[in-house]
Protein backbone atom coordinates (compact mmCIF):
# COMPACT_ATOMS: atom_id res chain seq x y z
CA UNK A 1 0.00 0.00 0.00
CA UNK A 2 2.90 2.35 0.80
CA UNK A 3 4.35 1.70 -2.64
CA UNK A 4 1.08 2.64 -4.37
CA UNK A 5 0.72 5.85 -2.35
CA UNK A 6 4.35 6.77 -3.02
CA UNK A 7 3.96 6.09 -6.74
CA UNK A 8 0.82 8.24 -6.94
CA UNK A 9 2.65 11.03 -5.13
CA UNK A 10 5.64 10.87 -7.49
CA UNK A 11 3.44 10.83 -10.58
CA UNK A 12 1.40 13.77 -9.24
CA UNK A 13 4.58 15.72 -8.55
CA UNK A 14 5.91 15.01 -12.00
CA UNK A 15 2.63 16.05 -13.65
CA UNK A 16 2.40 19.25 -11.59
CA UNK A 17 5.94 20.28 -12.53
CA UNK A 18 5.22 19.59 -16.21
CA UNK A 19 1.90 21.46 -16.20
CA UNK A 20 3.41 24.41 -14.34
CA UNK A 21 6.34 24.61 -16.74
CA UNK A 22 4.10 24.33 -19.82
CA UNK A 23 1.61 26.93 -18.53
CA UNK A 24 4.39 29.29 -17.51
CA UNK A 25 6.02 29.04 -20.90
CA UNK A 26 2.74 29.47 -22.85
CA UNK A 27 1.26 32.31 -20.78
CA UNK A 28 4.41 34.36 -20.53
CA UNK A 29 5.98 33.62 -23.91
CA UNK A 30 5.04 37.01 -25.35
CA UNK A 31 6.06 38.96 -22.25
CA UNK A 32 9.34 37.34 -21.36
CA UNK A 33 12.50 38.66 -22.79
CA UNK A 34 15.42 36.46 -23.73
CA UNK A 35 16.99 36.53 -20.25
CA UNK A 36 13.76 35.55 -18.53
CA UNK A 37 13.26 32.72 -21.03
CA UNK A 38 16.72 31.39 -20.15
CA UNK A 39 15.88 31.57 -16.43
CA UNK A 40 12.61 29.72 -17.01
CA UNK A 41 14.48 27.09 -19.05
CA UNK A 42 17.03 26.63 -16.25
CA UNK A 43 14.18 26.32 -13.73
CA UNK A 44 12.51 23.65 -15.86
CA UNK A 45 15.83 21.78 -16.20
CA UNK A 46 16.39 21.92 -12.42
CA UNK A 47 12.88 20.67 -11.70
CA UNK A 48 13.25 17.91 -14.29
CA UNK A 49 16.58 16.92 -12.76
CA UNK A 50 14.99 16.90 -9.30
CA UNK A 51 12.11 14.73 -10.47
CA UNK A 52 14.49 12.31 -12.24
CA UNK A 53 16.63 12.03 -9.10
CA UNK A 54 13.52 11.50 -7.00
CA UNK A 55 12.24 8.84 -9.40
CA UNK A 56 15.60 7.00 -9.33
CA UNK A 57 15.62 7.10 -5.53
CA UNK A 58 12.05 5.83 -5.47
CA UNK A 59 12.93 3.03 -7.91
CA UNK A 60 15.89 2.01 -5.71
CA UNK A 61 13.65 2.12 -2.63
CA UNK A 62 11.06 -0.13 -4.26
CA UNK A 63 13.75 -2.50 -5.57
CA UNK A 64 15.33 -2.69 -2.09
CA UNK A 65 11.97 -3.60 -0.53
CA UNK A 66 11.39 -6.32 -3.14
CA UNK A 67 14.92 -7.64 -2.65
CA UNK A 68 14.46 -7.73 1.15
CA UNK A 69 11.15 -9.57 0.80
CA UNK A 70 12.87 -12.16 -1.41
CA UNK A 71 15.65 -12.69 1.13
CA UNK A 72 13.20 -13.06 4.01
CA UNK A 73 11.05 -15.61 2.19
CA UNK A 74 13.97 -17.81 1.17
CA UNK A 75 13.57 -21.11 3.04
CA UNK A 76 17.32 -21.74 3.15
CA UNK A 77 18.28 -18.41 4.77
CA UNK A 78 17.54 -16.92 8.14
CA UNK A 79 17.65 -13.14 8.49
CA UNK A 80 20.45 -12.18 10.90
CA UNK A 81 22.47 -15.37 10.36
CA UNK A 82 26.02 -14.97 9.09
CA UNK A 83 27.95 -18.18 8.44
CA UNK A 84 31.74 -18.53 8.38
CA UNK A 85 33.42 -19.61 5.17
CA UNK A 86 33.61 -23.40 4.73
CA UNK A 87 37.40 -23.25 5.20
CA UNK A 88 37.21 -21.80 8.71
CA UNK A 89 36.82 -24.08 11.73
CA UNK A 90 34.91 -22.29 14.44
CA UNK A 91 35.39 -22.42 18.17
CA UNK A 92 34.12 -25.44 20.09
CA UNK A 93 31.52 -24.60 22.72
CA UNK A 94 32.07 -27.02 25.57
CA UNK A 95 28.77 -28.55 26.62
CA UNK A 96 27.23 -31.99 26.85
CA UNK A 97 23.64 -30.95 26.30
CA UNK A 98 21.62 -28.09 24.82
CA UNK A 99 18.02 -27.20 25.63
CA UNK A 100 15.85 -25.74 22.87
CA UNK A 101 13.64 -22.86 23.95
CA UNK A 102 12.50 -21.38 20.62
CA UNK A 103 12.17 -22.82 17.12
CA UNK A 104 12.97 -20.40 14.29
CA UNK A 105 12.74 -22.95 11.48
CA UNK A 106 12.15 -26.72 11.69
CA UNK A 107 15.92 -27.35 11.69
CA UNK A 108 17.05 -24.11 13.38
CA UNK A 109 16.45 -23.21 17.02
CA UNK A 110 17.56 -20.96 19.84
CA UNK A 111 19.15 -23.02 22.59
CA UNK A 112 20.66 -22.68 26.04
CA UNK A 113 23.59 -24.63 27.41
CA UNK A 114 24.89 -24.71 30.96
CA UNK A 115 23.14 -23.19 33.93
CA UNK A 116 22.89 -19.75 35.48
CA UNK A 117 25.19 -17.74 35.80
CA UNK A 118 27.23 -19.55 33.13
CA UNK A 119 24.35 -20.15 30.75
CA UNK A 120 25.18 -19.68 27.05
CA UNK A 121 22.63 -18.80 24.37
CA UNK A 122 23.27 -20.27 20.92
CA UNK A 123 21.56 -20.75 17.59
CA UNK A 124 21.59 -24.45 16.73
CA UNK A 125 21.71 -25.02 12.98
CA UNK A 126 20.77 -28.56 12.04
CA UNK A 127 20.93 -30.49 8.80
CA UNK A 128 17.98 -30.36 6.39
CA UNK A 129 16.58 -33.62 7.80
CA UNK A 130 16.82 -32.49 11.47
CA UNK A 131 13.53 -31.44 13.05
CA UNK A 132 13.52 -29.73 16.44
CA UNK A 133 10.72 -28.97 18.90
CA UNK A 134 10.27 -26.67 21.90
CA UNK A 135 11.85 -27.78 25.21
CA UNK A 136 13.78 -30.56 23.44
CA UNK A 137 17.02 -31.61 25.16
CA UNK A 138 19.75 -32.69 22.80
CA UNK A 139 22.67 -34.67 24.16
CA UNK A 140 25.87 -34.16 22.22
CA UNK A 141 27.24 -37.59 21.27
CA UNK A 142 30.71 -38.59 22.37
CA UNK A 143 33.27 -37.64 19.74
CA UNK A 144 31.16 -34.71 18.55
CA UNK A 145 30.91 -31.12 19.76
CA UNK A 146 28.92 -27.93 19.34
CA UNK A 147 31.20 -26.12 16.86
CA UNK A 148 30.61 -22.48 16.00
CA UNK A 149 29.74 -22.05 12.31
CA UNK A 150 28.82 -18.36 12.42
CA UNK A 151 26.93 -15.71 14.35
CA UNK A 152 23.26 -14.83 14.72
CA UNK A 153 22.02 -11.30 15.41
CA UNK A 154 18.52 -10.50 16.59
CA UNK A 155 16.61 -7.80 18.45
CA UNK A 156 15.26 -8.62 21.89
CA UNK A 157 11.74 -7.63 22.93
CA UNK A 158 13.26 -4.53 24.55
CA UNK A 159 14.87 -3.59 21.20
CA UNK A 160 18.44 -4.48 22.21
CA UNK A 161 20.62 -6.02 19.46
CA UNK A 162 22.09 -9.35 20.58
CA UNK A 163 24.79 -11.38 18.85
CA UNK A 164 25.14 -15.05 19.75
CA UNK A 165 27.15 -17.94 18.29
CA UNK A 166 25.56 -20.10 15.63
CA UNK A 167 26.61 -23.72 16.19
CA UNK A 168 26.31 -27.06 14.51
CA UNK A 169 26.85 -30.42 16.18
CA UNK A 170 29.83 -31.97 14.35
Amino acid sequence: MKKIISLVFVLSLFCCVGIFADDKAKNDEDVLNKKEMEQAGKYIEEMTSFVETFMNSFKNFVYQDEKQETVNTDDKKLSGLTLFSKKKDGEIITTEQVRIFQILKPNTALTKAGSFPNEVLMLLVGDDDDLYYDDQKINIPEGKAARQVGIYQYNTKSGELKTIPAVKIK
